[in-house]
C-alpha cells in the first residue's frame, strides 16, 4: 500500500513537472545559457526525487490544493539548485513568479473565462464548503487547515482562512523557509489572469500572521504580484 501511494505521488508530481518544463526553460533563459538550463533542469528533477520520500499524504485526489502542493515541491527543488549558483532569494522569487504567470497566460481563453465565471457560482461555493469540511474531518497533520468564509456581496463575495499551510510546513522542514514570502505571491499570478475577479489578501502565515485571509469579489481586477513590496500581505522573513 505504501509503495502504491509512493508510485502515485511520483507519477502525479512528474506529470506536473513535465507539463511545466517548457515554461520553466523559457523563464530561465533570461538568466542562463541553454547548456546551463539543461543542467539545472536535470538537477531539479533529481532534487524532486530526493524530496519524494518525505512528501506527506494529504488526501490524494480529494485534496482541492494537491496540484498546488506538487508545484511547490518542484519549485523547492529548483530553488535549491539556484541557491547553489548564488542567485539571490528575491531573484529566485521573481523567477518563480514569472513561471506561475506564464503558466496562467498559456491557459486557453476559454478555460480562463470558465474559471472566472465559476469562481462566484453557487456550485463552487457548495463544492468548497463540502471539500473543506471533508478535509478538516480527515485531519491530515501535514495538510492545510482552512475554513470557508461567507461574504456579504459588497466587501467580498466569499473567502478562505488558512490557519495551517502544507507548503509552509514542507518548506520549513526542507530548507526553503526564506522563499515562502515569494511563494505566496504566485496566487496573484493566477488571479491576475482572470477577468472580473478581484483577489485581496492582507496577511499570510509566511509573514508572521496567524492565518492567510483569501478574499474574492466579483468585478474589478487583481493586481500583478510583482514586484511584491507594495502588496499589503508581503512581508519578508527577518
Amino acid at each position: 500500500m505504501q509503495q502504491t501511494e509512493y508510485s502515485y505521488k511520483r507519477k502525479r508530481l512528474f506529470k506536473r513537472l513535465n507539463k511545466s518544463l517548457d515554461i520553466v526553460k523559457t523563464v530561465l533563459s533570461k538568466t542562463f545559457a541553454s547548456a546551463e538550463i539543461e543542467k539545472l533542469v536535470e538537477e531539479t528533477i533529481q532534487g524532486v526525487d530526493l524530496l519524494l520520500p518525505d512528501v506527506p499524504y494529504i488526501g490524494g485526489k480529494e485534496n482541492i490544493s494537491l496540484n498546488d502542493f506538487f508545484d511547490a515541491i518542484m519549485m523547492l527543488a529548483l530553488f535549491k539548485e539556484l541557491r547553489k549558483r548564488n542567485i539571490s532569494v528575491r531573484n529566485i522569487g521573481q523567477i518563480m513568479y514569472e513561471i506561475r504567470e506564464l503558466q496562467t497566460q498559456s491557459s486557453s481563453k476559454l478555460y480562463k473565462n470558465l474559471m472566472a465565471s465559476l469562481m462566484f457560482s453557487s456550485y463552487i461555493k457548495r463544492s468548497y464548503k463540502k471539500k473543506v469540511k471533508k478535509m478538516t474531518e480527515k485531519n491530515y497533520s501535514e495538510n492545510w487547515n482552512m475554513e470557508f468564509v461567507e461574504g456579504d456581496g459588497e466587501e467580498f463575495d466569499w473567502g478562505m482562512n488558512y490557519t495551517d499551510c502544507a507548503v509552509h510546513k514542507f518548506y520549513k522542514k526542507h530548507g526553503g523557509e526564506e522563499l515562502l514570502p515569494y511563494v505566496c505571491m504566485s496566487d496573484y499570478a493566477l488571479f491576475h489572469g482572470l477577468k472580473n475577479v478581484e483577489f485581496v489578501r492582507t496577511q499570510t502565515l509566511s509573514g508572521g500572521a496567524s492565518y492567510c485571509d483569501f478574499r474574492f469579489k466579483k468585478g474589478g481586477s487583481t493586481p500583478r504580484g510583482w514586484p511584491p513590496e507594495d502588496l499589503p500581505d508581503f512581508k519578508q522573513e527577518e
